[in-house]
């Protein structure tokens, strides 16, 4: 692919056409993005542990049955299942990326941990056991489409126990509309995310109306061979009555919104992350 690539694209994007996600998938990129999960300066792929102990406590509040099953879809480097590990919960974490999940497997040897770690696409893992707590955290669920969402949706829900807790961290719906509203930039590297040579990254974003959606869509320009790679992610918005809706349609009943006490997102997602809890 070439600039010219750039000047012919397609504006505005439709949403996920161009891409699903950045590719948190590839080796090489999922190791690049493990080193910002690992990060306590900063809570943008992961969050800083001191916010994430409180999310523990809260959890363990919730289930004083030591022993229960709870799985995280999403789970990244196994940060929220390892810690529930230690305290005797028998976790599951899934997750697409190769590093983070080999991360969450190599520190769960270290410390003596029996945890499951699947290396998986969460919208085909296929449970094959109850859980007391099914966990999707930090905003995963707004990426994939609505049919996609209902399809995870209907198949998680299957496997909570009749007592379980679905919980589900989610985007506003105006911080997707802010998001996808932003001006575009562009800025160079001497080594990052996408790639660990020199490079120019042009970012720019588009909002759609109708699809009530947000697309931001990367070009890579390689300063070695100057070819121009193409990523670009979409994310849904829902209104608080649509999160409460989806929830309904998959049969749970008591749904409620979790405080900023009880669940702090961090500074810089203030405002922009509520997380729901729902029992059938």
């Amino acid at each position: 692919m070439n600039i010219t690539t750039i000047i012919n694209r397609e504006i505005p994007p439709t949403p996920w056409q161009s891409g699903e996600k950045i590719p948190w998938n590839e080796p090489a990129f999922s190791q690049r993005m493990l080193a910002n999960h690992l990060s306590q300066e900063h809570d943008w792929a992961s969050r800083r542990f001191e916010i994430i102990d409180q999310h523990i406590a809260w959890i363990s509040q919730q289930l004083p049955n030591k022993q229960s099953k709870i799985l995280d879809l999403g789970c990244g480097p196994g940060f929220y299942t390892h810690r529930l590990a230690e305290m005797g919960y028998q976790c599951t974490g899934v997750d697409f990326s190769p590093a983070s999940i080999e991360h969450g497997k190599q520190q769960a040897i270290q410390d003596n941990l029996k945890i499951n770690y699947i290396l998986a696409d969460i919208r085909h893992y296929q449970p094959t056991e109850q859980y007391d707590l099914i966990m999707m955290t930090f905003g995963e669920f707004n990426v994939f489409k609505e049919s996609d969402i209902k399809l995870l949706l209907n198949n998680i829900t299957q496997y909570l126990t009749p007592k379980g807790y679905l919980l589900i961290e989610a985007h506003t719906f105006n911080a997707i509309l802010t998001y996808g509203q932003q001006a575009a930039t562009w800025q160079s590297y001497k080594t990052g995310l996408f790639l660990d040579s020199p490079h120019i990254c042009l970012e720019e974003h588009f909002w759609n109306e109708q699809q009530t959606t947000a697309t931001t869509r990367y070009y890579i320009i390689d300063a070695i061979n100057n070819q121009t790679i193409e990523y670009a992610s979409s994310m849904k918005a829902y209104s608080d009555l649509e999160y409460q809706q989806l929830f309904q349609e998959v049969g749970m009943t008591r749904i409620n919104k979790l405080t900023h006490t009880q669940w702090p997102t961090c500074d810089i997602f203030t405002e922009k992350l509520h997380t729901f809890i729902c029992q059938k």
